[in-house]
Parts: structure tokens; C-alpha cells; sequence
């Protein structure tokens, strides 16, 4: 329970990352919203991964693998992300904001899902898994 608490700080700042520069690069800089979704998933996600690894998860050892991991799992959230922003945008004729907003909210759950179980999970919680299977 206090993981998912600290994870949902977390989601709130990149959230507002997210939403934040993507309103800048949508309005402010009129970028294609598709291309400013990308922009500012990256930056969210840069700032996940520092404060996911060292305080919510607090994965001390550094390791290419986690990185490959997370940036495996943000990808396929981004993925997800911008298909549907897509869809509500074009064939629901919903405010690009507005959409942002909603598949920024849809790709928490499952981003948390995936950090929590694959991307961070424990090394002990590994090593115990496979002895359990072949013992």
C-alpha cells in the first residue's frame, strides 16, 4: 500500500508534467498534438524513472536491465496512449486536452501494474520464484 501511495505522488507530478507541457506544446507552439503527446510522455517518463528507482521502489543497484525493462513498459503504455488519444480526438471529435487527460489516466493503472510486477520487481523475489519451481 505504500508503494501504490508513493507511485500515485509520482503519477500526480508526472501528470502534470505530461499534461502540462503538452498544453504548452499544443497551444502555446501549435505542435501536432500526436507529436507533442510523444514530447511530453517523455518527459514524464524521465522523471518517473528517477523517482520510481530511488525512492518509490528504492532499487539501489543500477542495471541496464531495469532501464531496458521500464523504457519497454513506457513504451508500450505510449503506445497505448496515443492510439487512443487518437481515436478520441479524431473519431470522437474530443478536445485535445481533454483526451490527453483521459489516456493519461487509463495508462496509470496499467503502467503501475507493469512497474510493480516486472519492471522493478525484486531481485530476492526472483531468485525465491525460480527455487520454488525447481525444487
Amino acid at each position: 500500500m505504500k508503494e501504490l501511495l508513493k507511485f500515485s505522488l509520482i503519477g500526480i507530478l508526472n501528470t502534470a508534467i505530461t499534461i502540462g507541457s503538452y498544453g504548452i506544446l499544443v497551444y502555446l507552439f501549435n505542435m501536432n498534438y500526436i507529436i507533442a503527446n510523444i514530447i511530453s510522455y517523455m518527459l514524464g517518463m524521465i522523471n518517473s524513472y528517477i523517482w520510481n528507482k530511488n525512492w518509490v521502489f528504492q532499487v539501489k543497484e543500477s542495471s541496464y536491465l531495469i532501464y531496458l525493462k521500464f523504457l519497454l513498459v513506457n513504451i508500450i503504455i505510449l503506445g497505448l496512449n496515443t492510439l487512443c488519444l487518437f481515436i478520441l480526438v479524431n473519431m470522437f471529435n474530443l478536445n485535445k486536452l481533454f483526451s490527453q487527460i483521459i489516456v493519461v489516466g487509463i495508462g496509470m493503472g496499467l503502467n503501475f501494474i507493469l512497474t510493480k510486477t516486472w519492471t522493478f520487481a525484486s531481485k530476492s523475489a526472483d531468485s525465491n520464484d525460480r527455487r520454488i519451481k525447481y525444487e
